[in-house]
Formats: C-alpha cells, structure tokens, sequence
C-alpha cells in the first residue's frame, strides 16, 4: 500500500475495522466467483494490481473473484479453528439483498 502511494493513518483506517467488531469473530459475507490460474503479466496490470491489493510477482499465480463483500449487521464471535470450516449465522446478522 505504501508503495501504491497511501500513508500510515490511511493504511491504518482501511485495516481497521468497525467498532464492535474484531478478531475472533465473522465479520463480513463474500459472494466469490471463479478461481483461475493467471500468468506474471497478467497480474502486472494497474488495474489488476489494484484488484488483488499487490504487486505481480508478489501474488500467487491463482486468482479468485471477488463479486461483492459486505459487513454483517452485527458480528458473529466463532472459535478458531484450522482450515475450511463451516460456521452457522443467524438470518438478523446478514444484510439486506444477500438472502434473496
């Protein structure tokens, strides 16, 4: 980020979350789309630099779209586990659109 011209506070506000939210806990809904194996120069583009939040030769060769992401109306505090892992989320804690 540094090197994409932003200062420490403004890195700082884009890595802070929400008040009432922290570690611990779910705090967003991702809706993800496709995952694909991209190639150096590829990820080299502005564009695709900004998508993915680093530098070509940086990132990994996969790629995996990101349609939309949303925090929750209210966290969700979980147990931390390794892996994939499911989690239950009761319907008042997801926002609206996401249900339909």
């Amino acid at each position: 980020m540094k090197r994409g011209g932003l200062d420490d506070d403004t890195i700082q506000q884009l890595k802070s979350l929400s008040d009432g939210f922290g570690k611990g806990m779910v705090v967003a809904i991702v809706e993800i789309g496709k995952t694909y194996d991209t190639i150096v120069e590829e990820r080299s583009k502005p564009d695709m630099q900004r998508r993915i939040g680093a530098y070509g030769a940086e990132s990994g060769r996969r790629c995996t779209e990101i349609r939309r992401v949303e925090l929750l109306r209210k966290p969700v505090r979980v147990k931390a586990k390794g892996d994939i892992f499911k989690v239950t989320i009761d319907q008042d804690c997801v926002p609206e659109g996401w249900l339909e």
